[in-house]
Order: structure tokens, then sequence, then C-alpha cells
């Protein structure tokens, strides 16, 4: 589900920034964008540094929109980028391109091919425009996150990439098979001979609400400094929208209450969570998930956790405040 969106008339006022290091660009991508967009309004950009200008000069033009090319890292990158840049000048409508591995926000957009999208915008054809509240933690807003085993499988997922670099078997260790090889072969038998971590979850917001299967809120209200929960947890991760990447609708309740976000805690073993897939995959649930509507809560682990935001490794957390951030991004996809 969306939330209520409007619809947009494409214009001329736009730009288009992808990474020049991501593989998807090939040449032949690049040749097809040059065919489409204007020199002066296309850019690839080679680090960080050099994203930030481009970035920056985009505030400066006040482009109206910035299509930004790669995965949910790169856009998660680009919205808090522009967001930092722009000062009091208006932040651009972020149109997504897929160009990454999971793609969680353009499965979720309705994004396709790059060079058909662009082709969409160049001939005025009505687009999707939908403002949303995203997440925030530290500082950087992002559509998803989590602590535990979820983000552990994507530190697998890295260390079975870097590994396969010029092997033989490089090419299955990308995108959905190299995450299933990381998750079922690493992350669980990992997992099988660690104890669960005690967790503390405090609601910091508005009264939080416990989400039955259906979507609807069960029993009392729990008020501003309330327990949310405590106990043992492999996993708290958190959406403001329903997908994880690779179309997994793990948040399926995300956008279903205004002005709240869907906190999910698993309390299950690493062949439970193996198992759960399947439902989960589909928007399901499992014995042992919670689900609760938020707008923030303190998490509090007992150990370091690994830590994911929006599909990038962040490191080991003891402690995060997810919240739900206080402005809207408008997120451009087809209609």
């Amino acid at each position: 589900m969306l939330p209520v969106p409007t619809y947009t008339l494409p214009d001329d006022n736009f730009a288009v920034v992808l990474n020049a290091n991501a593989g998807r660009v090939t040449p032949r991508l690049a040749k097809s964008i040059r065919s489409l967009v204007p020199a002066d309004r296309l850019f690839f950009t080679e680090s960080e540094a050099h994203a930030e200008d481009v970035f920056n000069h985009c505030i400066q033009r006040q482009y109206g929109t910035v299509f930004a090319g790669g995965g949910d890292g790169t856009i998660v990158g680009a919205i808090n980028a522009l967001q930092a840049l722009r000062g009091d000048a208006p932040m651009p409508n972020v149109g997504v391109l897929r160009l990454g591995t999971g793609n969680a926000l353009a499965h979720w957009l309705g994004s396709g091919r790059p060079v058909a999208d662009l082709q969409r915008w160049k001939a005025g054809q009505v687009h999707r425009s939908v403002s949303m509240h995203m997440c925030e933690a530290e500082g950087t807003l992002f559509p998803f996150a989590g602590l535990g085993v979820d983000a552990a499988i994507l530190n697998d997922y890295n260390e079975i990439k870097r590994r396969a670099q010029g092997k033989w078997w490089q090419s299955i260790a990308k995108g959905l098979t190299g995450y299933l090889i990381a998750g079922y072969l690493k992350t669980v038998p990992n997992y099988l001979r660690r104890p669960s971590h005690r967790v503390r979850i405090t609601n910091l917001g508005r009264p939080a609400f416990r989400i039955a299967p259906n979507g609807r809120e069960i029993g009392k209200p729990i008020p501003t400094g309330g327990l949310l929960y405590e106990g043992l947890a492999s996993t708290v991760c958190c959406a403001s929208m329903p997908f994880y990447g690779y179309g997994m609708k793990m948040f399926p309740h995300a956008t279903r209450r205004a002005g709240r976000f869907q906190l999910r805690l698993a309390n299950m073993s690493a062949l439970q969570m193996a198992c759960a897939v399947p439902s989960v995959w589909k928007g399901g649930t499992a014995p042992g998930i919670q689900d609760y509507y938020i707008d923030s809560a303190h998490i509090e682990f007992e150990d370091d956790m690994p830590y994911q935001l929006g599909g990038e490794a962040m490191g080991y957390r003891r402690e995060m405040t997810f919240s739900l951030a206080s402005y809207p991004v408008t997120l451009l996809g087809q209609a």
C-alpha cells in the first residue's frame, strides 16, 4: 500500500545523477541516457565528495526533480545529501532509477528499466508523486533499518561477494542468490550456535499500538515512556514502507496508520527464521514475531548487534532510537 499519491506532469527542470562506479552503469546504458538527458543536467559521480558537489550544484540550480540511479543505499545517500545541502531552498523531488540489487524503493514505487522510465518522463507521461515520511536515526533518513540477524545476513553477503571476486562462482555470489547463500549457508549456521540477546524497547513518542496480523490495533495503547517489549530477540527492525529488497514484504503495515511506522521484532531461532521466510516474504507473519505502530522508540540490547540502514551495513550498535522524520520527502514513481 502506498500513501495517498498525487500525480505529477514531468517538466524540463530535472537532473540525473548516476554512480559511475556502479556495475550496472555500463557504457551502453550511459550512451542511451545521454541521448535523453541534456549534457549539463547529466552527472556521473566518481566518489562521495564528487557526489556531494553534484548534489550541491542541483540545489543551487534549483532543479525541481533529481533522478538518482542505484540501489537503496544510493537513493538514501542522495536524499540525505540533498536534505543536508538545501538549507532554506526547497527539497527537490527524488526520482528513483532502478540500478541496484535489492531495489526496495524502486519496487515499491514501480520503477522499471531506467532508460524506459526516463523516456516516459521526456514524453510527458504522468508520474506518481508520493510524499513519504521516512524513519530517522542518528540524524540520517532511511526507509528501513534493522539490528540483529537481518543485518548479519547483509554482513555475510558482503563477505561472500568479497571472497568471490575473480572466482568462477562470482556471478552467483551477487544479488538474490548471494543473499540466500549468505543467509542459509553462513548466517543460519552461525546463529544456531549463538544465544538470543535480551533487548528493552521503550516508547518515546505518542501512544504506540500492538498490531494484529490483519493490521488492526490490539490491546491497550502503550503510553509515552511505556515499555513496548523486554525479553529475548534475534532482530529488531523498522520501516515506513512495506518492502525490504527483492520484493520481500517485510513490513505489510508500515503505511497503514498515518503518523506511525512499523516496528517489528522477532524472538526466533535462526532455524525458525529460515523456515518463516516464505510466509514473511509475502507479507505474512509467524510465531515469535511482534509488530507495533510507533513514531519513536529506543532500542537497547545487552550486547553490540550488527546494524543495517537502507540495505547498507553500518557496523554495530548496542542502542538506537528510531523515529518518524518530521518532514516528508517526495518520491516519484510510475503511475
